[in-house]
């Protein structure tokens, strides 16, 4: 269990986090998402030491006097490490700052990238699955994931996401991945949180989240069904629903379909921009 206990973090005067908490389950896969500016890109910093809370307490549940940044690997959203060396360099390099068993490079090979030229000679999305390579090697257990995924073309975003996982079938880690792009991870992520203005608008499990959500087809529903948006579709009113509630009879069945999760991720974005 990783626990974040009432964490405050702000950039000069811009507060980003105040008096957060989170609870990450050993072997989950979470995907954290909501507008620009909520903070998203901060909690996985915080989770992989790189910055650290003005505030609050982070506790990894790892035995004391352990660097927690030798169980994580993070793939952060901007990639500026190693770009004078070449992923053999920086496999070396990497495992020397941070005690762990050298990376051999097997995804980056798999994806047919030549790891003697250097990094910077790569393409970004090569670099990120030199990065990814590297870090993955190391038998992490906790793997923290910005959104850079959208840099990768599908080829090689279908192989980083096989050898995801893979190492989450054989070790089970705690995964945080942070993206917008929710089709690419729907069938990787166990819940979802989604950050609003006011911190932690929605924590659900996926099935849930998914079981609890509709799109009714109608002029006007009932007043107490919770809106989340509405949206006119080739002429037709859509209300996208959460928590969803069935009440016999004063919808049709016709009128009421399912939702996959990029269509309620966009709903709860279009909700908190106040989208109508």
């Amino acid at each position: 269990m990783i626990r974040m206990s009432d964490i405050s973090f702000a950039y000069g005067s811009t507060k980003i986090l105040k008096d957060f908490n989170l609870e990450l389950k050993a072997g989950e896969a979470v995907m954290i998402t909501g507008p620009n500016g909520m903070g998203k890109s901060t909690i996985l910093r915080l989770l992989a030491g790189v910055l650290i809370p003005q505030s609050g307490e982070i506790d990894h549940g790892y035995t004391e006097g352990t660097d927690p940044r030798q169980k994580t690997a993070f793939l952060p959203d901007s990639l500026s490490i190693y770009k004078s060396m070449t992923p053999l360099e920086a496999a070396k390099f990497h495992a020397g700052i941070f005690g762990t068993k050298q990376s051999r490079l097997k995804l980056a090979k798999k994806a047919g990238i030549d790891v003697n030229r250097h990094i910077y000679e790569l393409s970004i999305g090569q670099q990120v699955i030199v990065h990814m390579s590297i870090i993955l090697s190391t038998n992490p257990e906790l793997i923290l994931i910005d959104e850079v995924l959208h840099s990768v073309d599908p080829y090689l975003r279908d192989i980083l996401f096989r050898e995801l996982i893979e190492v989450m079938e054989e070790k089970s880690p705690t995964v945080v991945m942070v993206n917008l792009n929710f089709h690419d991870i729907e069938h990787l992520a166990d819940r979802v949180i989604f950050l609003g203005r006011d911190g932690i608008r929605l924590d659900e499990s996926v099935d849930e989240l998914k079981a609890k959500t509709r799109r009714i087809i109608a002029e006007e529903i009932p007043p107490e069904y919770h809106v989340l948006l509405t949206e006119n579709v080739i002429g037709k009113k859509h209300h996208i629903v959460y928590p969803f509630e069935r009440k016999y009879g004063e919808i049709a069945d016709e009128n009421i379909r399912e939702m996959d999760l990029t269509e309620i991720m966009t709903a709860f974005m279009g909700g908190e921009y106040g989208v109508s």
